[in-house]
Order: C-alpha cells, then structure tokens, then sequence
C-alpha cells in the first residue's frame, strides 16, 4: 500500500470576499472619508443656485414693477391732458353757440349791457351750477369789458393788457381755446367771435374752473394731480397769496400738503416732455409724472405733475421668493442626503 493513501484530503477553504482584500478594503475606507465632504459641497451648490434664482427673480420683479408703474403714470399724464383738451372744447362749445344766437349778437352790437344780462343770466347760472363755469362775459371790439356775467360790478376796463386769449381773437378773427392766466386766476377758456353779417362785433368767452377737472382725473386714477406754474415764464402778475417754491408756484392741487412737500424736497423744473421718476415725499416712495403745461398758444408755463404711492408689497413679495427658495433648499437637501446614504450604503455591503 502506498504512503499517499494515508495522505488525509485537503480542508474546504472559503473564499475570500471582495471585500477583504485589501485594495477593496482600501477603496471602501476611501470612500467613507470623501463622504463627508460631498454633503457640504452639495449644500454649498444648492444654496447658489437658490441663491441666484432668488436674486435674478427679484431683479425681474423690481424691473416689471418699474415698467408697470411708468406706463401707469404715463396714462395718468394722458388722462389729464385729454381731460384738459375736452374742457377747452366744451368752453368753446358754449362760447360759440352763444356767439351764434341772433338775439345775442344784437344786443352786443349795440353795447347793451342790460338786454344781454337778461339773456345771458339764465344760461350763465344753470353752466355755473352745473358745469363749473367759472367765466361768462362780453367783450367789445374796443378791447373793452362788457359784460361779466360773474362780475356784474366790473365792465367797461380795458383789458388789452393782460388778456391775450382776447386780444389774439381780435386781431386773428379766429376762436381761442386753451389755457389762460388772468385776474380770475388759472381757467380753461373758450372765446368766439361774435359777427353780425360777417362783421365781427365783439367776443364772447366761457372759463371753467380747473379745479373740478382736477377733481374728477383724481377720482378715475387714485392719482393725485396739481397745476405748477413758472412766474418768469407767465408774462402776468401771479396772486401773492400762492404758494411760492423757488422759482414754482403751485396754483392748483388735489392735496396742497402733499405737492408742497413734494416741491419743497425735489428741486423741478418746468420740463418741454413727459418725465416719469420715483421720489420720496415725507419718507415714503411715490411714482411722479412730470408734463408741460403750455397755453392757449403754446407757450410754455408750466408743468401739470401727478403722484401716485408706491404701495408697500415689495418687501412681502421678497419674503415670499426666500420662504420659497428655502422650502425648495430643504426639500432638495433631503432628497439628495437620502441618495447618499443609499448610495454609500450600497458601496460598503460585503
């Protein structure tokens, strides 16, 4: 018998896992000492681009909210100058059909004061009660005060020298509309001329008082609107009694307080386009709009400005994009630590 027989056969050896060979080993100690450093660097990356969606987000809004608020103002500035184009058509409208009625032009062809009072008084206190006509008169070819329907104790003055809507009618022999500054103050008028057999025979004015005007741009836009004036460039004594800021003059206003202070903070001067701008008055932001103001010949004067406040929703609208992004941060972290432990989990499973 052969000594191999009695040789005993060779123990069963496992094998050795993966795992435990030592480069693996290695690369598993590897990669749980990079763990660390790849939550940070996610969070890190996360956070910039939440960041950054949140601050591109906000610059959109802040511009959207700019050209918002100048389209608006800019139709404020439309709605007041047609307002202010419709007044002057309807003065001259109520000018022009009283210029045309026969007894009318009789009676001003004669100078009688008394048969034009009489025809004149009925028409004169329904407008004034009803349309806001401020001025209702006649005026002789001499340049002379006929008849003020609103100042009865008042005629015969020579207003040649500070009329220029009625002198421009007489020496035109054309109707006058626009804006007009005179003893009355600022007024929108419409004077006609009065002709008998194509002879001119005098003029006939309406005024409407601004002020209503101003009143009803107000209650249709929630934008408050004034009237400033530039003494140098009016050519007539302004009333002392108006406010006076540098070189402005506010004749006429929905809130004085306001457009004082407005004009007391801001140095404005009288502009020949629109200008829309953000200023702050008393402390808080406003939308202002800034247009010429010209009369009835087209000279400059002025500037009509309208206001409007900033409404105080950017802050709570910032508020809502963080809360968002953070929301949004949080949930991606969490997905992404899930991720990681499965991941990490998987890598180190024997």
């Amino acid at each position: 018998m052969s000594l191999e027989s009695f040789v005993p056969p060779a123990a069963d050896v496992p094998p050795v896992a993966a795992s435990d060979t030592p480069a693996a080993a290695a690369h598993v100690r590897a990669s749980r000492r990079g763990a660390p450093w790849i939550a940070p660097a996610v969070a890190l990356v996360i956070a910039a681009v939440l960041g950054g969606m949140v601050w591109l987000q906000m610059r959109a809004q802040d511009a959207a909210d700019t050209r918002d608020r100048d389209v608006r103002m800019r139709l404020v500035a439309g709605t007041l100058t047609s307002a202010f184009d419709n007044a002057g058509k309807f003065a001259l409208s109520l000018a022009e059909a009283t210029a045309r009625r026969p007894d009318v032009i009789e009676a001003l062809a004669v100078s009688d004061r008394a048969r034009l009072q009489a025809l004149s008084q009925g028409p004169y206190a329904y407008l004034a009660r009803q349309a806001g006509v401020q001025i209702y008169g006649y005026h002789g070819m001499d340049l002379r005060y006929l008849l003020r329907m609103h100042r009865l104790d008042t005629f015969g003055d020579d207003i040649s020298g500070f009329r220029p809507m009625i002198v421009a009618a007489n020496r035109s022999g054309r109707a006058q509309t626009g804006f007009e500054i005179g003893i009355a103050g600022l007024g929108i008028r419409g004077v006609a001329l009065v002709e008998r057999d194509k002879a001119p025979v005098g003029t006939m004015e309406v005024g409407l008082d601004v002020r209503p005007i101003l009143d009803l741009v107000k209650a249709s836009t929630n934008a408050d609107v004034g009237v400033v004036l530039a003494p140098a460039m009016v050519g007539v004594a302004l009333d002392p009694k108006l406010p006076r800021f540098g070189d402005l003059v506010l004749a006429l206003s929905t809130d004085d307080d306001r457009f004082a202070a407005l004009l007391k903070s801001s140095r404005m001067r009288a502009l020949r386009d629109v200008q829309v701008e953000t200023r702050e008055i008393d402390g808080r932001p406003f939308s202002v709009v800034s247009q010429p103001l010209v009369d009835f010949s087209g000279r400059l004067v002025g500037m009509t400005i309208a206001v409007e406040e900033i409404p105080d929703d950017r802050g709570r609208l910032r508020t809502e994009l963080v809360v968002t992004a953070l929301c949004g941060g949080i949930l991606a972290w969490i997905v992404f630590a899930v991720l990681l432990r499965s991941a990490l989990a998987r890598r180190s499973r024997p």
